[in-house]
């Protein structure tokens, strides 16, 4: 009768210590409503077309093409609702693309001409709950709110990006555990596509809005387990050190599933874009076909030109000042905003794409920015890329 009144007390503990990890997990209080007390319900149909083209499908919105500079904008305008009163998003898409990304755009009243925009967990099947307590822009009262579907940054090639999907309906709810606990299973399962940072162990594997990882409430949850266990049970020292390696084995066994499970939906994404496809077909599909094309031009003018000494670059994106680094191998480039206040290499080229830091004086011939100024002559002009030489003469 003792060993059944500890058992039924251990189990008691076992289930007070998961709720108060979830609960802890999640930001959610003791006194937190088991159900939202206030919702604002968004049906599809509502919402009205900004870029792409969509059409009613009963009350859904059925998106069929995306605008000219390649992304799709569903907006709908809400009467000033109060951030901080609905945080929690829930949103359902249908045939919602893996080679599209989703952010959540609004507007605030204090800003109402400044677009805010965040990046948010890819709709699956079903519900997918997001908790915006944590976003700081998501405050004050919002005037307009929308969804933004675009082509998977850094991995998915535009040109190939979309396909026609259905958005069913959004929503806005106030905090309670329903909310809560289903943002809390989105935040750890939900499908994040490749980053830069996935080539490191050590870097986080979520970096979208209302995404997390696991691992310190599971470990915090099986802890305390094994210890109200050992206590309630009275295991002896031995018991409870194996007891608490099969535990171990279990958590292990369990983030390793979850992370397989990631790793297939990803691979997924990458099997879409390139399986069956000849090698000159998937060399064709780079992500950044724009940068592709740039660089391509850049090494077909520089086969005609004495070799330069040094190619100096720069971008306002460091992600197409690295790429262009390396499709433009084996050139002798360098980043130019590192030159310092140093005088350019003779012979020297210098390379923007994209800029908007540096401007050229065609009357003194000189590059100025970021407090440097640099003689040079224009010697190549192509789309967003500008090419200068040190020392060069006007024809």
């Amino acid at each position: 009768m003792n060993f059944r009144f500890r058992g039924l007390a251990c189990a008691v503990a076992i289930a007070a210590i998961w709720i108060l990890v979830f609960a802890v997990a999640a930001n959610l209080r003791w006194n937190t409503p088991l159900w939202p007390h206030d919702r604002l319900a968004l049906t599809a149909h509502d919402f009205r077309v900004v870029m792409g083209a969509g059409v009613e499908d009963g009350e859904n919105l059925r998106i069929g093409a995306i605008g000219e500079d390649g992304n799709a904008l569903q907006v709908v305008n809400v009467d000033s609702v109060r951030a901080q009163d609905l945080p929690i998003l829930r949103y359902r898409f249908d045939d919602f693309p893996r080679t599209l990304e989703l952010s959540l755009v609004f507007r605030r009243a204090d800003a109402p001409d400044d677009v805010q925009a965040i990046t948010v967990p890819w709709p699956g099947a079903g519900w997918t709950t997001v908790d915006l307590r944590n976003v700081p822009e998501w405050r004050g009262d919002i005037i307009e709110l929308g969804f933004l579907e675009y082509a998977t940054a850094q991995l998915v090639p535009p040109s190939v990006a979309f396909q026609p999907f259905r958005f069913d309906r959004a929503e806005l709810a106030s905090l309670s555990w329903h909310g809560g606990l289903a943002a809390l299973r989105t935040s750890w399962f939900a499908y994040v596509p490749w980053a830069l940072l996935s080539v490191s162990a050590l870097a986080p594997d979520r970096a979208t809005a209302g995404t997390s990882s696991p691992l310190p409430a599971l470990v915090a949850g099986c802890v305390l387990s094994v210890l109200a266990a050992a206590v309630l049970l009275r295991w002896s020292r031995r018991r409870a050190l194996r007891r608490a390696a099969m535990v171990t084995v279990a958590l292990w066994l369990f983030l390793d599933l979850r992370w397989m499970l990631d790793f297939h939906a990803r691979h997924a994404l990458t099997e879409s874009l390139y399986a069956g496809k000849s090698w000159e077909e998937r060399q064709r599909l780079l992500p950044e076909q724009d940068l592709a094309l740039a660089a391509e031009q850049i090494r077909n003018w520089l086969a005609s030109q004495p070799p330069a000494s040094r190619i100096l670059l720069d971008a306002d994106s460091k992600y197409a000042f690295l790429r262009l680094t390396y499709l433009l191998l084996p050139q002798n480039t360098g980043l130019l905003s590192l030159s310092g206040n140093a005088a350019l290499p003779k012979g020297a080229l210098v390379l923007l794409y994209a800029s908007t830091q540096w401007t050229y004086d065609e009357v003194r011939h000189r590059l100025t920015g970021g407090g440097r100024s640099y003689a040079v002559e224009p010697v190549f002009e192509s789309g967003a890329v500008r090419i200068y030489r040190q020392g060069a003469k006007r024809p």
